[in-house]
């Protein structure tokens, strides 16, 4: 099956429940860390996503991992009331702080919060106009399925936008990313404290040892074809620290 050819990230048997430990552990600071980690650029990094969405009025949109809701919230300042926007998220407790933070956000459109798991999403095929993720697939047990969850549930002529971590191909620029990543364990333990999670790693070791093999680049575009996508593209950022993916369906 082509789906064995590619690479598949860092798997281990009860990865699932590790990973939703890991979120529920580092819900409260979520927003902070990521701030903290991406240099204060994470946000531009989504408006760069809702720009690749064209115009979503009265358009049916997905957030698949939506965590703390920052991707589902860039999308609802630009849709009107006829659009529809739905979080999905594996972690209840990082569902109940969007939607403590959407009570303070004057939104044109409320949020349809939803548990639920990327690899069988909820939702009826052909049904999505818009499906975004954001950093979500390190942390599934399987890419390919994940990927075909959101391939089923969009329309034909429907987009799929996702952001994922990278690393820079440049010598220079990878030494560069080597040094921002001892920051980001240095930050990261200033939280965390070095817990062990479940037996195996703290939280931030977990989001730092979770890019290890995982696939990116022409390795990711490889796997968006295989599931059947079109029209894929990939877009770096921060120098190759972040890749962000457009796919259609057709």
């Amino acid at each position: 099956m082509a789906e064995s050819e590619s690479k598949k990230g860092n798997q281990f048997k009860g990865k699932e429940k590790y990973v939703k430990d890991v979120f529920t552990e580092i819900a409260d600071d979520y927003d902070e860390m990521n701030n903290v980690m991406s240099l204060c650029m994470i946000n531009s990094w989504h408006k760069f996503m809702i720009k690749k969405a064209g115009d979503i009025n009265g358009k049916k949109c997905l957030d698949v991992g939506t965590g703390t809701g920052e991707i589902a919230f860039q999308i609802a300042r630009k849709a009107n009331p006829l659009s529809t926007i739905i979080g999905v998220d594996i972690t209840p407790h990082m569902l109940e702080i969007a939607k403590k933070k959407e009570m303070k956000l004057n939104l044109p459109i409320k949020v349809d919060w939803r548990i639920g798991d990327a690899l069988n999403l909820d939702i009826p095929d052909n049904s999505i106009d818009l499906v975004t993720s954001g950093y979500m697939l390190r942390n599934v047990c399987d890419i390919f399925k994940a990927l075909s969850e959101m391939y089923r549930v969009v329309v034909p002529g429907g987009k799929v936008i996702v952001a994922e971590l990278s690393k820079p191909k440049n010598r220079i620029l990878l030494l560069g990313y080597n040094i921002y990543m001892k920051r980001v364990r240095r930050c990261g333990y200033n939280h965390d404290k070095g817990k062990i999670i479940d037996g195996r790693q703290s939280a931030y070791e977990w989001l730092e040892s979770s890019i290890e093999g995982f696939p990116y680049g022409e390795d990711m575009i490889k796997i968006f074809r295989e599931v059947g996508f079109k029209d894929i593209r990939c877009y770096t950022k921060s120098m190759g620290a972040v890749s962000i993916y457009t796919a259609t369906k057709q």
